[in-house]
């Protein structure tokens, strides 16, 4: 006879939650950025995405517990972990910003940009699902310089340059919580919540303090407290809507590619566990089929596998967490509470996320490439970058880009500097590399127009706030120690 399968148990709790927070603090960025830039009215994005969002989850870590339950029945094994799954940043944000914002801004209609969205979802969904076939052989016929250069291109523009824009915009509150993701990503420091959500409430905090927030958002987020359920979207079929997606396909087909090769790593980290029974077909056609049923009710943002299995095994979680996950989606994504927890955080403090995002995948390009293609990569990193270039050359188009002007080549050794210092755990370093950064924008030589005793001397405060408060942060970390690695 054998063992039962529990459904849910106490290590499945913690599971469920991490995994919940990885794909949720995603969803507040793209809440944001929807809301926030495109202007996207609430109801289209709580009483139609959400429920999309939901039903997409439904399917998706659903049908994960049913497919990995019946591995462990077959295997007899009640303690076998699941490969974590949901909503994937990657492509996600790439949906976002390389196409969806160039729609909203050539046509001015957050509503076509949105569906436009979506409808890239759905196909993305399609080519996800042929991938899970096709990719290996793919991969023995494009050069992976060629592939990941143009990748890190789509990164470093779409991700990193888009998304800086707007933490610098606020830097109090934007850098402030770019740091606390890199003290944390970076120096390696063990923390039992995830880091972005870590970032995100620490943010939130210092931007009400500092008066950046109201309470007339949150008040008017009380309005789309309501009950919603799931219901198609049909509009993504009208012509307009397939014409403003036809010239992005060469993007939407390349990233899908990517993140199925993503999907087969996660597999292939359960499988370094000793798991090696474990198959990716199955797992990446039921991401594209919950894609493409997300999309048509009204979903644009991407889902796939999770990496992470070692921890999640190692705490012993079951299948059961993929239950808790759909739950935790149904109370946001059903009733309107997505819109209230949005309303207490502002999008600067969110973007720095997308920033790591980006980070973390135009280093990839470099992990998996032999060093004597990093020209090839390069190269096929610089159309992407170019053309994102071409597209904002309009003045005031990124406003936050002059936050570095005059002055970036200081800024870029200073910022390269505390990036080091951070990977080494040198907090001393650290906080006396932001007091040259603190004393070179006091005379005006970053972070302002002219220098002092000009009439252009006029040094950006928030840099000066944040560079204070990280002098401080960094020199009490170490002088109590924190995270010190033993030699």
């Amino acid at each position: 006879m054998g063992k039962a399968i529990p459904f849910f148990k106490k290590a499945d709790l913690d599971a469920s939650i991490g995994v919940f927070f990885d794909g949720f603090s995603k969803v507040i960025v793209a809440i944001a950025i929807l809301a926030g830039t495109f202007g996207l009215d609430g109801r289209t994005i709580f009483s139609t995405m959400m429920p999309g969002v939901f039903l997409t989850v439904v399917i998706l870590n659903g049908g994960l517990w049913l497919y990995y339950r019946k591995i462990a029945a077959d295997r007899n094994d009640p303690n076998l972990t699941a490969i974590p799954a949901g909503l994937q940043a990657g492509r996600m944000f790439i949906w976002l910003y390389s196409i969806m914002l160039p729609v909203f801004i050539s046509t001015g209609s957050a509503d076509l940009a949105f569906k436009t969205g979506v409808l890239a979802h759905l196909v993305g969904g399609i080519i996800f699902i042929i991938g899970a076939f096709v990719v290996p052989v793919i991969l023995r016929i494009v050069p992976a310089g060629a592939l990941f250069g143009s990748l890190a291109g789509g990164a470093m523009a779409f991700l990193i340059m888009q998304s800086m824009n707007g933490v610098l915009k606020m830097p109090l509150v934007g850098w402030l919580s770019l740091m606390v993701l890199f003290v944390i990503y970076l120096g390696k420091v063990e923390v039992k919540l995830p880091a972005a959500l870590i970032a995100i409430v620490i943010g939130s905090v210092v931007a009400w303090i500092s008066g950046v927030m109201g309470f007339g958002a949150v008040t008017e987020s009380l309005s789309n407290l309501s009950f919603y359920i799931p219901l198609p979207v049909l509009d993504i079929f009208n012509p307009d809507v397939i014409s403003a997606m036809i010239p992005f396909l060469p993007i939407i087909i390349v990233f899908s590619l990517n993140e199925v090769i993503t999907g087969i790593q996660a597999v292939e980290q359960a499988k370094e566990c000793g798991d090696t029974f474990f198959t990716t077909t199955k797992p990446l056609v039921l991401c594209g089929v919950a894609s493409i049923v997300g999309a048509c009710f009204g979903n644009p943002l991407a889902v796939g596998l999770y990496w992470g299995y070692p921890g999640w095994k190692k705490m012993e979680s079951g299948t059961g967490y993929h239950l808790g996950i759909v739950a935790l989606y149904a109370l946001v994504g059903l009733t309107g509470l997505s819109a209230i927890i949005n309303a207490f955080i502002p999008e600067a403090v969110v973007l720095p996320i997308l920033v790591f995002v980006g980070i973390s995948s135009y280093s990839q390009a470099f992990e998996v490439v032999d060093k004597k293609y990093y020209p090839a990569v390069i190269m096929a990193s610089l159309p992407v970058v170019m053309d994102f270039i071409v597209d904002n050359m309009k003045e005031g188009a990124l406003p936050g880009f002059t936050a570095f002007d005059p002055g970036s080549a200081f800024v870029g050794l200073l910022v390269g500097c505390v990036f080091v210092f951070i990977i080494d755990n040198n907090w001393k370093n650290a906080s006396i590399t932001n007091g040259a950064a603190l004393a070179l924008t006091a005379i005006g030589m970053i972070h302002s127009p002219g220098i002092l005793g000009t009439e252009g001397y006029a040094p950006d405060m928030g840099f000066i706030q944040v560079y204070i408060v990280l002098i401080i942060v960094f020199a009490v970390m170490h002088v109590t120690g924190f995270n010190r690695k033993k030699a």
